[in-house]
């Protein structure tokens, strides 16, 4: 029984209704407890609120803090990496000098070895040996002629300026002059004619035409976006100047960065808070990406490049590294772009911060990123050690509430269990009795008043059980009744319909959907009228006109095949309406009415057969036994009779087996795998050649195993080769072969027999397995008509058939089908 709560069997309860414990405990609980529990939460939840308030404060503190050192921190290396920059620049510009007094005023120191150069197959002029200056590259996109050789002969006057830059700046990692023509001179050295593509047109790279009239009207130094090296130093960029010659643009020098010492400067940054540093371009590329951000922009950097194959123009990086690629990243990408310095809370796969500042030499922006959960971890960690305490605290108190609850209810119980106790005995036996347990034992109770209600409901108790045998006993009866009345229902091979007492079809058995088939679905929940409607599309006609008759009506239907029925309509009558209704009754006649006509039709050609054969039998035995036979007839007579008697025997043998086949259905039958070969071997051995004719042609034989009960299959193929002997008189020969058709009767061997005797029309093909059919009806042929409907049974049980093939003087073909073993 529950401790707080009674069962309320009341139909009406009345809410002032409680047991007594419950009423005592509540008193309890009322006067002590809730005003204990009430200042115990109201301690705890300012206790929460305060932690609550004191941790945002601190929140809010920890973050201005950290949003003010990544600003300076952002602006203060942007500082840094702008001096080197500049450095570069500055360098770069010396160098443009440089570059115009030697291949523009012709002041060169110095020339270069001509016995180091070399041209390619495909005209290209370049170097082959490193003599501790520069690497050569004429392209040959323009014919190299005497000026041309001369022109990279004097540009080795650049390569002792190319050597003191690439010294004096680390940063720097190669510096290269290219001219107009696609004379390329880089330092320090390599080996230029695999790296390079033939017929290399530079104006067309970006570290050319950047710094065109077009591009750079200004003629200043300027840097390029990051690009693929066609040098095979991979992913750089470029510090980039102009030469001219007048307003002619001689060449472009170029001081080359690349991305992987970018990539290490901004490593070096020291970041709190696990934070790192990216590098944007002018045109929102990210140029340095370092691992740590790989996953917050979805990228991986691309630091190589590998040269499978010549490089034919100038490579940038892939859209995907524009921060805006991502549509997440579009307003930030907006604010980075409209101003030179700032910060943003965003999401970059979690809750970051980005502070940024612009390289002023460059245009490039620094971007500060730091995960908000470590900048706010230091001031949520204290939050969550008192957060801590708090539950600490919370979790005494309910472990002291639940002690002093115990207590209070043990002593609550202990006051009411004496009253109480009897009260609920007699409860508890009325809850067993109206759970079914009847018989109850009598209490023995101290209150008189008690004892005698308890009696009461133990008498109560075993009435209901006498009552409750009675109506288990009644149903079991009736679930019996019903149950095998199901069964007739199911297993009947009538089929039925139910109707309710509103005319609607409540239920119909398997035969009636056997008979129609149909799904229950389309007859359940018709009206009378709709049932016959539907009837009448399956062409029962008759049903539909004679509906209203009270009693038995026979039912012709078209489909799904044609279907004789014979359909009794009985009224169901009950005490209760709701009983009452229609039940349909509906016999298939169609076979019974197809087994008469056929009995019919065999009784009367058996007669017939039969009573040809037996009148000469009787009437020459009449004459024989009466003497009115001369004496030299009688030889004929008493031969006759023989012929017709042999006759009789092989009709009523052959009549015994199909009864026999068609009774039987093949049990007698012994299917195995056989040889097909060594079955018509055995055949042929065995086979006795009508006088004067030729023995049987064999054309083709293959071997196959076949199943088949062998004795059963050499009387079918003796039979037809009986008939090809038979209907083909004279010379003409009686061919056999077998052969395969695997789009007709995949996975079976065919055995034909062919013959060019009187052949068949096509109705005369049809009525081949017609009982006492035969072709000839002029008697000159011997035969009962029997032969080829017993071939037909022993084909149908060996689960194969026969085809036939004939036309009028042309002969007959007869292919006989017979499973092949798969073992």
């Amino acid at each position: 029984m529950p401790i707080f709560s009674l069962p309320e069997r009341d139909t009406q309860p009345d809410n002032t209704r409680m047991p007594l414990i419950r009423w005592i405990w509540r008193a309890y609980f009322r006067s002590s407890l809730i005003p204990l529990i009430i200042v115990e939460v109201a301690l705890i939840t300012i206790y929460f609120v305060s932690n609550a308030f004191s941790t945002r404060e601190n929140t809010d503190t920890v973050r201005q803090l950290a949003e003010q050192n990544l600003t300076q921190l952002a602006q203060r290396e942007a500082k840094n990496i702008d001096r080197q920059m500049e450095g570069v620049a500055q360098a770069t510009d010396f160098l443009r000098r440089m570059t115009h007094a030697v291949m523009v005023d012709g002041i060169s120191p110095q020339r270069d070895d001509p016995s180091r150069f070399a041209y390619a197959d495909y005209g290209a002029y370049y170097t082959t040996r490193d003599t501790g200056g520069s690497a050569v590259f004429y392209s040959g996109a323009v014919p190299i002629g005497a000026a041309e050789r001369e022109k990279a002969m004097r540009s080795a006057g650049l390569d002792p300026a190319f050597k003191d830059i690439k010294h004096s700046f680390p940063l720097i990692v190669q510096i290269y002059y290219n001219t107009h023509d696609s004379l390329n001179r880089i330092y320090p050295y390599f080996d230029v004619l695999p790296q390079y593509p033939a017929k290399m047109d530079i104006p067309k790279y970006n570290f050319y035409y950047e710094a065109d009239a077009t591009h750079n009207p200004k003629r200043k130094v300027v840097w390029t976006d990051v690009y693929v090296d066609p040098a095979g130093q991979g992913w750089m960029t470029s510090c980039i100047a102009p030469v001219y010659r007048g307003d002619f643009l001689e060449g472009v020098l170029g001081s080359d960065v690349t991305i992987g010492t970018i990539i290490s400067d901004v490593l070096n940054l020291q970041i709190p808070w696990e934070g790192y540093g990216l590098l944007i371009s002018r045109e929102g590329t990210i140029m340095a990406l370092p691992k740590a951000g790989e996953a917050d922009w979805g990228l991986q950097e691309m630091t190589r490049h590998e040269y499978k194959s010549a490089i034919q123009q100038d490579t940038f990086k892939p859209d995907a590294f524009k921060i805006d690629a991502r549509a997440g990243n579009r307003e930030l990408a907006e604010d980075i772009r409209s101003n030179a310095a700032g910060m943003r809370h965003t999401v970059l796969g979690d809750k970051r911060i980005v502070s940024w500042a612009t390289i002023p030499q460059t245009g490039w922006k620094l971007l500060v990123v730091a995960p908000e959960h470590n900048i706010y971890a230091p001031a949520q960690t204290l939050a969550d050690r008192l957060n801590h305490i708090a539950w600490l605290m919370v979790g005494g108190m309910l472990a002291f509430y639940v002690i002093f609850f115990f207590l209070l209810f043990h002593r609550a119980r202990q006051m009411s269990q004496f009253v109480a106790q009897p009260l609920q005995q007699i409860d508890s036996m009325v809850q067993r009795v109206a759970a079914g347990e009847y018989l109850q034992p009598a209490p023995d109770l101290q209150v008189s008043e008690l004892h005698e209600t308890a009696l009461g409901v133990v008498q109560m108790g075993e009435k209901l059980h006498a009552a409750d045998q009675s109506r288990v006993k009644a149903e079991l009866e009736l679930a019996e009744r019903s149950r095998q009345l199901q069964l007739v229902f199911d297993l009947s091979p009538d089929g039925y319909v139910t109707l309710d007492a509103d005319g609607s079809v409540v239920r119909v058995n398997p035969a009636f959907l056997r008979i129609t088939q149909s799904p229950a679905t389309e007859w359940l929940g018709l009206d009378e009228l709709g049932l016959w409607q539907h009837l009448r599309t399956y062409g029962g006609q008759e049903a539909w006109q004679a509906q209203r008759q009270p009693h038995t009506l026979r039912l012709e239907l078209t489909r799904p095949k044609r279907t004789i029925l014979q359909c009794e309509i009985v009224a169901l009558e009950g005490h209760d309406a709701r009983l009452e209704g229609k039940f349909i009754y509906f016999r298939d006649m169609t076979h019974t009415e197809e087994l008469d006509r056929m009995k019919s039709t065999f009784l009367a050609t058996a007669a017939h057969e039969l009573r040809t054969p037996l009148t000469s039998v009787l009437g020459y035995s009449e004459l024989l036994l009466h003497g009115r036979l001369p004496q030299d007839a009688r030889d004929e007579a008493l031969q006759s009779i023989h012929v017709q008697s042999r006759w009789l025997v092989t009709m009523i043998n052959e009549l015994l087996d199909l009864a026999r086949i068609e009774s039987r259905a093949g049990l007698d039958f012994n299917i195995v795998p056989e040889s097909l070969r060594q079955v018509i071997h055995g055949v042929l051995d065995n086979l006795s050649v009508p006088e004067g004719r030729q023995p049987v042609h064999v054309e083709t034989l293959e071997d196959s195993q076949v199943l088949i009960d062998s004795a059963k299959f050499r009387q079918v193929l003796l039979n037809v080769i009986d008939n090809a002997y038979k209907y083909s008189p004279g010379d003409n020969r009686v061919a056999l072969g077998t052969c395969l058709d695997n789009s007709r009767h995949p996975g079976e061997m065919g055995v034909w027999v062919r013959d060019h005797g009187i052949g068949l029309a096509p109705e005369q093909v049809a009525r081949v397995f017609d009982r006492f059919w035969r072709a000839d009806n002029s008697g000159s042929l011997p035969g009962t008509g029997l032969g080829m409907s017993i071939s037909k049974e022993i084909m149908q049980v060996l689960d194969g058939s026969i085809d036939i093939r004939s036309a009028p003087g042309e002969g007959t073909t007869v292919t006989l089908w017979v499973r092949q073993s798969t073992s």
